[in-house]
């Protein structure tokens, strides 16, 4: 047992040492008769060579060609950082490879025995990389050398682990990835409800900070009741800890009677007692936060146009100060009442 796990630790190491090793440079010349050294030509300027072994009468390797072609295309056909190559492994010759080539509409390079395929796959061939389990294989060889076998049980798996091996050499194929999309907004939907049922319009807003609310900004919530909110730092430079307070205050005497005078006289006599906090809020008409006689004569006043305003606003929100939790993508409600000072009745 111990012998057996003393091999298989050192089967382990000679494939880590395998995969960390580095190619050997060849110079070849292709069926057009280009010349093509691997290392001054490619991998010491930064590309990424994408070397298929494979010979012309392999049928697996005939069904593969057609989307290596559209691979090539797709990293820039050999004119950014990315180079498709194909050597043979048998006695093809240029004649053969280049009928092969047109078969299949390919545009990348192809090395036959000729042009000295032989020598440059040989290492390859001999398991010094990676195990060679027949045609077609496909090596990535990145700039510093290394190489990675990128294979699959379909094509379209191969085609996908090809792709995979290349984009972890760092190649782009010259394509510049597309900005990473805006972040999505943090969206604040108020839930307004009037405690009388009432319709209420011309909200104003304002987005302050708590800790210096002196750095406030106004809010246009428009027709809607609903916010959203994508930098805070860009839309509301200044404010790490927003707050968003709700105002009215015109419309003064709408809705206001004697009769609302006469409820919270009942309040005060404990004889129909206000329980609603809402509602408590709009018989505080002077804004003393309690309900007293005092708060009958100010509404009396504003009834009679002695006063043209409340000490307070017109209408009031509970909450009033909402704190703001800006989160990206993430949706918040807030159920917030309101009433109108001095009205008890919504009529």
């Amino acid at each position: 047992m111990t012998k057996f796990i003393f091999s298989l630790l050192l089967m382990v190491l000679s494939l880590s040492l395998m995969s960390q090793a580095t190619v050997p440079d060849w110079t070849v010349t292709d069926s057009k008769g280009v010349d093509h050294t691997l290392y001054a030509d490619y991998l010491d300027k930064g590309t990424t060579v994408v070397l298929k072994l494979f010979f012309v009468d392999c049928p697996p390797c005939n069904s593969l060609a057609p989307h290596m072609q559209t691979l090539y295309e797709d990293w820039g056909e050999g004119a950014e950082d990315v180079e498709f190559m194909e050597m043979t492994i048998s006695g093809d010759d240029d004649a053969e490879l280049e009928e092969y080539k047109a078969k299949h509409s390919l545009t990348f390079p192809g090395i036959s025995i000729d042009g000295g395929a032989a020598g440059a796959v040989r290492p390859y061939l001999d398991d010094e990389f990676f195990n060679f389990s027949g045609t077609p294989t496909v090596a990535v060889i990145a700039p510093d050398g290394t190489v990675v076998k990128a294979g699959g049980f379909s094509i379209s798996a191969r085609i996908e682990k090809i792709g995979e091996a290349i984009e972890a050499t760092g190649a782009t194929g010259g394509i510049t990835p597309p900005p990473p999309p805006p972040p999505a907004p943090a969206i604040f939907t108020l839930a307004i409800e009037d405690v009388l049922g009432n319709e209420v319009n011309g909200i104003e807003a304002v987005i302050y900070s708590e800790s210096d609310p002196a750095i406030s900004y106004d809010i246009n919530l428009g027709a809607g009741t609903s916010l959203t909110i994508t930098d805070l730092e860009t839309e509301f430079p200044g404010i790490a800890d927003p707050i968003l307070q709700l105002s009215k205050n015109d419309e003064v005497r709408k809705n206001l009677t004697p009769l609302d005078i006469l409820l919270i006289r009942k309040h005060i006599l404990q004889v129909n007692t206000l329980t609603d906090p809402a509602l408590l809020m709009a018989a505080d008409t002077n804004g003393d936060g309690n309900v007293t006689p005092l708060d009958m004569l100010v509404l009396r006043k504003v009834i009679l146009d002695i006063f043209q305003e409340f000490p307070v606003n017109s209408h009031r929100f509970l909450p009033n100060d909402i704190p703001l939790s800006v989160v990206a993508g993430q949706n918040q409600t807030f159920e917030i009442k309101v009433s109108k000072t001095g009205d008890l009745n919504g009529f």
